[in-house]
């Protein structure tokens, strides 16, 4: 049936092709304007070669004749798809007229690569989409016709001695060897346990020194006693400098005993912003009394 079916297309395109060269041939002979074509517009299409294996190259030729006197070629449209053959090229398109008669010949170079061409036993067919042409006719229709590509015949591959089952001979044992190590894998594991025992102390030790780093620069940058002492000594050194700095020196104080020596706190307010200047003497007696009573 394949040998019968690849015959009947090669006669097809045999035909078509004797087809073509007799209007050309006749177009030649008779007369410089060349014989009238029998319609407007027609389509055909064939395959070269008709049967293909998977992954074979074919061409798929469509050749459209066209009535110059009935249409406008120049309008031509061609819907040639060759889905699901993978298309290797560029289509190639040529054009010849004879007298009335046109021919756009358009030849595309595929191949069958899909899970469609994969034939495991036997032979298969391709079916194709139509081939779609319309063009616009000199009276302002337009006309249409489409053809159907023949069934491509796909051949398998495979041979019946492919899926005969065969048991391969081995020249070497496949059986693998039994692993070997440098350093048992137990031990490895060992020696990393303690590398992270190791590695978790060093980063306790390193932190607890930071901390302890962090606490000294906290206790050097500290001054010297509580924050009355400070202030008693910045009040000191506020006698012999101007009136603005008393002031500071004696709020200072007045916020700082607010909460262990309310009189005195009192007393530093009222100096501190007394309408005259705090004078040095004044000064010097009060932070004398805090010294007295609230410090020693």
């Amino acid at each position: 049936m394949g040998a019968l079916t690849r015959t009947g297309a090669l006669v097809g395109v045999a035909v078509a092709a004797a087809a073509v060269a007799g209007v050309l041939v006749l177009g030649r002979g008779s007369s410089a304007s060349g014989p009238a074509p029998t319609a407007p517009l027609v389509v055909s299409a064939t395959f070269d070669p008709p049967a293909v294996a998977f992954g074979d190259r074919v061409v798929a030729h469509v050749v459209v004749l066209l009535d110059r006197g009935s249409v406008r070629p120049a309008t031509l449209r061609l819907s040639d798809d060759i889905t699901p053959l993978t298309t290797l090229a560029a289509p190639a398109t040529t054009t010849t007229s004879h007298g009335r008669l046109t021919v756009v010949s358009v030849a595309i170079a595929g191949a069958c690569l899909t899970q469609n061409c994969v034939v495991a036993k036997g032979d298969a067919k391709l079916k194709l989409p139509h081939v779609a042409a319309t063009v616009s006719a000199r009276d302002g229709r337009t006309l249409h016709a489409t053809v159907a590509w023949p069934l491509l015949d796909i051949h398998s591959g495979i041979t019946a001695a492919d899926l005969a089952p065969v048991k391969p001979p081995f020249r070497v044992d496949t059986t693998p060897a039994a692993p070997s190590y440098r350093l048992s894998p137990s031990t490895l594991a060992g020696l990393l346990d303690a590398l992270a025992v190791v590695l978790v102390l060093a980063g306790v030790a390193l932190g607890a020194r930071q901390l302890a780093v962090v606490a000294r620069r906290r206790r050097r940058d500290r001054p010297a006693g509580g924050e009355l002492e400070q202030a008693i000594r910045l009040a000191r050194l506020a006698e012999a400098r101007p009136a603005p700095d008393r002031r500071r020196a004696l709020a200072l104080l007045a916020r700082l005993l607010g909460t262990r020596e309310r009189r005195l706190a009192d007393a530093a307010d009222d100096l501190a912003w007394s309408r005259g200047q705090p004078e040095s003497a004044e000064l010097a007696e009060l932070v004398g009394e805090i010294e007295r009573e609230v410090v020693s």
